[in-house]
């Protein structure tokens, strides 16, 4: 993933980032999660000027802001989509059938079966190897939106009209 990747924010998205940057001005890597996941939650995903911004007001190297972001897989140095699934690849779900959740995942979104974002911008599918909802396999999650047990039939309904 690139790390150069840069965007022009719009002015509320400037101004929450100021607003945030402001309140965790100087309080060093201990605030480096939550700083990331609320720039996140405003511009949609970290690019190289916002990471370098970030760095500068917690005051910690940009590497350090780059280490995290390749590390966690929430946080997001390129584009995606407004939406994002997440299908679990986990053993217990791919035993339940989580490769024929993804097939009909990228059918419908007209992606990759490895994930990718579809060709409007809306809809971003991922891979994960565990969301943590072994019991419910096949599982995945839409946004912030968990479905459990899930069948390929369900997925035109599950992502909806236009997705």
């Amino acid at each position: 993933m690139s790390m150069t990747a840069a965007r022009t924010l719009t002015s509320p998205q400037m101004a929450a980032l100021r607003q945030i940057l402001q309140r965790y001005r100087g309080q060093g890597g201990a605030y480096l999660l939550p700083c990331l996941h609320e720039a996140q939650a405003v511009t949609g995903w970290l690019d190289a000027d916002t990471c370098t911004e970030i760095s500068r007001a917690l005051n910690v190297p940009l590497v350090q802001v780059h280490e995290v972001i390749e590390f966690y897989t929430l946080f997001y140095n390129e584009p995606v989509g407004r939406r994002i699934v997440r299908v679990c690849d986990d053993p217990p779900c791919f035993l339940a059938g989580s490769s024929e959740i993804v097939r009909a995942c990228a059918r419908q979104l007209g992606v990759d079966e490895k994930g990718g974002t579809s060709s409007d911008g809306r809809v971003t599918l991922e891979i994960h190897p565990c969301l943590g909802r072994c019991e419910q396999a096949p599982f995945l999650m839409i946004d912030d939106d968990a479905h459990g047990h899930v069948q390929p039939a369900q997925i035109p309904d599950l992502l909806g009209e236009g997705a």
